[in-house]
């Protein structure tokens, strides 16, 4: 690449071309847009390294030896940043930037130091409490060389070959069929040819899917600031255009805007939650031809928008310092009662105030908090996500955390991982005033519970279940089940007119009392869930009948009462247990002897 001649373009341009390079070299960095000067930065990047330093870059057009007037501006970008906060009759330190970690300051020039101008910024830096670095014209034109579309683009009228490509790309792919005289190869390599020239817009990407039948969810791609969807509704065929910005300013250089005139009922929902986005930067989806009006979008992709849906997400992206939160509900006397782990999930804001979503880390419910700056109120909302498929454990912990959100119980938000003592309380939680809600809650808390009761004695993930699936037999069962893990006896009664098979590998019955051992599980939804081994005791049991099946003997029982006895096998003794000739295993047929008609 030809080297450039700095000097022949206008210090804005280089300016902003240089900050260009470095948005594009650091992309979380971002640019300070003077509002009463700059205070001393012109990129800054937070947090470069996780351990909370922020690097700031000063960037300016200097192409040949500095002037004084030149190091004294340069001496006061760090005096703005780093310097003393009383006023002694110089520039003093912006309050804007205090709560910045600044230990290293770049002087951005096309312009290589002299040995005396290098010394004469270390020693600048050192005087403020700054490695200060001076990136010069080596640096420069390496980023030039690197980043060599963001030159094009600024400097050579790149903008205009960019606009002329995707028209190209897009007058391909809106045709119903291939071009008379075309064939699948020549238009792939016209494209290919189109995108390369794309490739070369400085502020964005940009990525073709191709498909038919059912559009892929939107979304999910990390950068990304708009898809353009064109398809044809009777073949299904459909293409996708993503473009995603290549730094955190390109959305700032190139921005993407609507304009247009939304239309609504008045006090319908969609206007309602119009509304909100407003207040509150709540996300917001209009209803289908909802909105008329045009687009300014780079890549060509801008034009008229007729009978169009809008979604807008929420305007703050930003989820802030410290999103994973550890809350406890506490009584009166202090006594914590419930804990869960809560994630900030969405911040937005609007010009009436502030949203903030807090998600429990299953999902189970969320809270909306909203906040009004004018008059410092707020608002609380509670919402429930889908529980079926999450770990009945982590339910019944959410659950009760909920059911104990109501006065005179007290919340304590602290961030995870501190003391939770160093917290602060939040009197806000009287969230289950609504009676109805509360019983529905009681209801789904003691099934989870119950389950959760389960989950002690099995190895495997019990998963909660769809309800609308299940019996009140199964719920009975699960109940049963919890009984012999509390030590009880239970009992059940086989139906009048049947008797008990009972299946006996070399062991012969007698009349009397008969213990039997089994494998004891039960169906939660479509799981089968394993817990252990059960005794099933059959009083007063009077041989029927001896067959032998293929090498199989079994044995058909019964009792005056028909009623058998349950109980739990310890652990250790399985193995002991399976082995006894006083305890025949069961067959099938007995084993599915129903307890809940003891």
């Amino acid at each position: 690449m030809t080297r450039i001649e700095w000097t022949r373009y206008e210090g804005n341009d280089v300016e902003a071309v240089v900050a260009m390079f470095i948005n594009r070299e650091r992309p979380r960095s971002t640019r300070i847009t003077p509002s009463v000067g700059d205070g001393g930065i012109d990129i800054l990047e937070r947090d470069v390294d996780g351990t909370g330093l922020d690097v700031v870059y000063q960037v300016k057009s200097y192409a040949v030896p500095l002037t004084s007037g030149q190091k004294t501006e340069v001496e006061k970008s760090l005096r703005r940043l780093k310097g003393p906060d009383s006023d002694d009759g110089k520039v003093k330190k912006d309050p804007r930037w205090k709560d910045l970690h600044v230990d290293e300051w770049h002087l951005v020039t096309p312009w290589d130091p002299s040995p005396e101008a290098e010394n004469w910024l270390h020693d600048l830096g050192k005087d403020f409490g700054v490695t200060a670095i001076w990136d010069g014209l080596a640096t420069v034109d390496q980023y030039a060389a690197k980043y060599a579309d963001v030159v094009d683009c600024y400097l050579h009228g790149g903008r205009g070959k960019i606009e002329q490509a995707y028209q190209q790309v897009a007058a391909i792919f809106a045709a119903d069929s291939l071009p008379d005289g075309l064939d699948v190869p020549t238009v792939n390599r016209r494209v290919q040819k189109a995108l390369q020239t794309l490739d070369h817009d400085p502020h964005y990407r940009y990525e073709h899917r191709f498909g038919r039948d059912a559009l892929p969810a939107a979304g999910g791609r990390p950068n990304l600031v708009m898809s353009f969807v064109t398809g044809d509704r009777a073949s299904g065929d459909w293409v996708i255009v993503d473009v995603i910005a290549r730094c955190a300013v390109s959305t700032d250089e190139r921005p993407i805007t609507i304009d247009g005139e939304l239309t609504l009922k008045s006090e319908s929902d969609a206007a309602a939650a119009h509304q909100d986005m407003v207040s509150y930067g709540t996300p917001f989806t209009s209803p289908a031809g909802a909105f008329n009006g045009e687009i300014d979008a780079p890549g060509g992709l801008g034009g008229p928008l007729k009978d169009a849906t809008i979604r807008i997400s929420g305007v703050l992206n930003d989820l802030g310092d410290n999103p994973e939160i550890y809350v406890e509900m506490m009584n009166p006397a202090g006594e914590v009662l419930a804990a869960v782990n809560l994630n900030r999930v969405e911040r937005s804001q609007g010009v009436d105030g502030v949203r903030v979503v807090l998600e429990e880390e299953n999902r189970v419910f969320i809270l909306e908090d909203r906040y009004k700056l004018a008059d410092r109120s707020g608002s609380r909302k509670l919402s429930f996500g889908d529980v079926i498929g999450l770990p009945v454990a982590a339910v019944a912990k959410a659950l009760d955390f909920v059911l104990h959100c109501h006065a005179p119980n007290v919340g304590r938000m602290s961030v995870r991982h501190t003391p939770p003592a160093k917290g602060i309380t939040d009197k806000n939680f009287g969230l289950l005033d609504d009676e109805t809600v509360r019983d529905h809650i009681q209801r789904m808390y003691k099934i989870a519970t119950l389950l959760a009761r389960l989950q002690t004695h099995s190895s495997s993930i019990i998963t909660f279940p769809d309800l609308d699936t299940e019996t009140v037999g199964q719920l009975n069962y699960w109940r049963f089940a919890a009984a012999l893990f509390d030590g009880q006896m239970p009992t059940a009664t086989y139906p009048d007119g049947q008797d008990i098979i009972v299946e006996t590998p070399g062991i012969e019955l007698t009349d009397g009392d008969i213990v039997i051992g089994t494998p004891f599980s039960v169906m939660v939804g479509h799981q089968r869930v394993e817990l252990g081994k059960v005794f099933i005791e059959i009083e007063n049991a009077e041989v029927l009948r001896k067959v032998e099946v293929d090498g199989r003997t079994f044995w058909t029982v019964a009792n005056p009462d028909r009623r058998i006895r349950y109980c739990l096998a310890p652990d250790e003794n399985a193995e002991a247990d399976e082995s006894s000739t006083d305890e025949p295993a069961a067959s099938e047929q007995e084993r599915s002897a129903d307890p809940e008609q003891g």
